[in-house]
């Protein structure tokens, strides 16, 4: 079968190879331009698709995925769609002061987990997550943030394997 260059339309359902059925909900900006936002339909998994194609049976597939996460199917906000009203409710400066408030709560927490003493480090965790995606709409970096995640656990599998093959590691 012939795969050819696609680019999805907002709005529109789309099968994939594997059968599963998915939404495009719009398309991403500038510095994802071989990528458009898809979200599966029965689980409501959301991720970025790039270097989309489409065979001759109308089926699609992509070459790869970033950005994963999951949205709602019951028609509920997704969670991005939070994320960015929360930016447009208190704008840029509260923001980012809110994620220097949340690194630093998370920063005490590990700090307790280090003395024994009782912690919340996962709910810390999920907090800095949160800013960090609101950080990635109020900078507009989520491609170059995205391609930095990408190329420093490149250069982390390196050195661990670096390392694996130097002297006294036998």
């Amino acid at each position: 079968m012939n795969r050819n260059p696609f680019t999805p339309q907002p709005g529109a359902e789309y099968r994939n190879q594997g059968g599963g059925v998915f939404d495009c909900i719009g398309a991403v900006d500038p510095e994802h331009a071989d990528a458009v936002i898809m979200r599966n339909k029965a689980s409501g998994w959301t991720f970025y698709a790039h270097g989309i194609g489409i065979y001759d049976d109308g089926s699609i597939d992509w070459d790869y995925s970033s950005g994963g996460r999951f949205g709602s199917v019951s028609g509920q906000q997704d969670a991005q769609e939070v994320f960015r009203n929360a930016v447009q409710t208190w704008g840029k400066a509260a923001q980012v002061d809110m994620m220097i408030e949340e690194t630093a709560e998370l920063t005490k927490e590990l700090l307790n987990e280090r003395r024994g003493r009782d912690h919340n480090i996962a709910e810390e965790m999920a907090d800095v997550k949160i800013m960090i995606a609101q950080m990635e709409i109020i900078f507009q970096n989520a491609g170059e943030v995205e391609k930095r995640f990408r190329e420093k656990v490149a250069r982390l599998d390196q050195r661990l394997r670096d390392r694996k093959g130097g002297a006294g590691d036998e």
